[in-house]
């Protein structure tokens, strides 16, 4: 298991650290320290009655227990804004320069400092005369470490590990880049006090609300947003495309109403099919039915189909063949069952095929060969079905003439007896005629 790495404190004084819920101990080994007896640190505990200090010598270690009020704060747990770390960091550069004791001496790091409700600075371990170290003061390295300190509290980005060693050759902030470069505990103070008012101005341009109104606020403005949203994206839907649509579907009407089917298309083209509301299928599949290359008399004949009441996938047919779809308008003269405009969309789709040149040679041949294959089925088929319906009126015609030719028979019948009687009376008065003249 990987040995855990050691504080600025515990390298510093050559110590261990215990932390055990509110209580935190300093361990040093006897042999270690200069220390004869407790007695000579005995009066250690009264120096901040706040904080109840236990002073054991045990087992060749001295351990000094500190047993710190649940409302202090540890040096790297402040949870406070901008400008009261600022507040913090001054407080504690005035503590530092408020120590006159010349047989106690200060470490300044974040293991060694807890902080009170009013966030003043509280020293935990001092360094005592031929007792404790540090032995002896030292003014720079003393002031060295409380930069580090009010940076570290300034802003806590970087550990003050970071702060004490690698100040020089790392990226700071400008405040702490303006505190690690000072050389005196008066320009230091002068940064604070400066970054002080900087932060206050700052602060006074925005307003303070309570946590809980805050929340309330958020919370509120969460459920409006979420309310607006359907609506700001259902306006910006209508904008863009709703609108512009609608137009070009009115223009479309006022165009076809005039005749101008080649307008009618055009307004058009840019929506699917089912965008568009069924009238305008209809007269944008007769626009199209118009300019599509035709006789006249198969124009009237197809419009003579198309009507308001037609199923409205005749439209989508013939307005899948003006757009160059002949695949998709093939597909559904397959569904419509509707021989002649199935072959119309295979002869449309053998030109498309013909005129594609994504597909190689090999493939539009071989589709080319498939779709003639089927014109030829339907024309066979198409040919064997008017040879049937000729057939059909040739025999109805024939039945309808063989009733009359039976009657004219059966006139002729009833007529054949009379004509007889005639002939037989105009015989016998031609008869009498000649006995006349012989009498005379």
């Amino acid at each position: 298991m990987a040995e855990t790495k050691r504080t600025y404190l515990e390298e510093k004084l050559d110590i261990v650290v215990n932390r055990t819920d509110d209580v935190i101990t300093f361990v040093f080994q006897n042999e270690k320290i200069k220390l004869d007896h407790v007695r000579e640190i005995m009066f250690l505990k009264d120096l901040d009655p706040t904080i109840q200090k236990e002073i054991r010598m045990e087992n060749d270690e001295l351990s000094i227990s500190h047993t710190i009020p649940a409302s202090y704060i540890a040096s790297d747990k402040l949870n406070i804004g901008e400008k009261e770390r600022l507040i913090t960091a001054l407080q504690l550069v005035h503590r530092v320069q408020q120590h006159r004791l010349s047989r106690i001496h200060l470490v300044v790091s974040p293991g060694n400092i807890v902080f009170d409700q009013g966030l003043s600075p509280h020293f935990l371990h001092y360094g005592v005369k031929e007792s404790l170290p540090p032995y002896e003061k030292d003014g720079d390295t003393l002031f060295k470490e409380t930069k580090a300190m009010a940076a570290f509290i300034s802003d806590p980005k970087l550990s003050f590990d970071d702060y004490i060693k690698f100040s020089e050759t790392i990226k700071l902030s400008e405040v702490t880049r303006a505190i690690m470069e000072t050389a005196t505990f008066e320009e230091l103070e002068d940064v604070l006090n400066k970054s002080i008012l900087d932060a206050k101005e700052v602060a006074a341009s925005y307003m303070s609300i309570s946590k809980k109104k805050w929340k309330t606020n958020r919370y509120i403005l969460l459920g409006v947003s979420i309310l607006l949203v359907p609506a700001i994206i259902y306006s910006i839907y209508s904008f863009f495309f709703i609108n512009p649509k609608q137009e070009s579907i009115v223009s479309a009407q006022e165009n076809f109403l005039l005749n101008k089917y080649s307008d009618v298309v055009t307004e058009l083209e840019p929506y699917e099919i089912d965008d568009i509301p069924k009238v305008a299928q209809y007269q944008l599949a007769l626009s199209y039915i118009v300019n599509e290359s035709l006789s006249e008399d198969q124009k009237e004949n197809v419009r003579n189909t198309i009507s308001l009441q037609s199923d409205p996938m005749y439209y989508e047919y013939w307005i899948n063949i003006g757009r160059g779809k002949a695949k998709e308008a093939l597909d559904t003269a397959r569904f419509l069952e509707d021989r002649d405009l199935i072959l119309f969309g295979l002869l449309k789709y053998r030109e498309q095929v013909k005129s594609d040149s994504e597909l190689d040679s090999e493939e539009r041949q071989q589709k080319l060969n498939d779709i003639e294959s089927e014109i030829n089925e339907y024309e066979e088929e198409m040919k064997k079905l008017e040879e049937e319906k000729a057939a059909e009126e040739e025999q109805a015609k024939e039945a309808e003439a063989a009733p009359q030719e039976e009657q004219d028979a059966g006139q002729q019948e009833k007529e054949a007896p009379k004509a007889d009687d005639q002939k037989k009376e105009d015989q016998k008065k031609d008869q009498q005629k000649k006995d006349d003249k012989k009498t005379d």
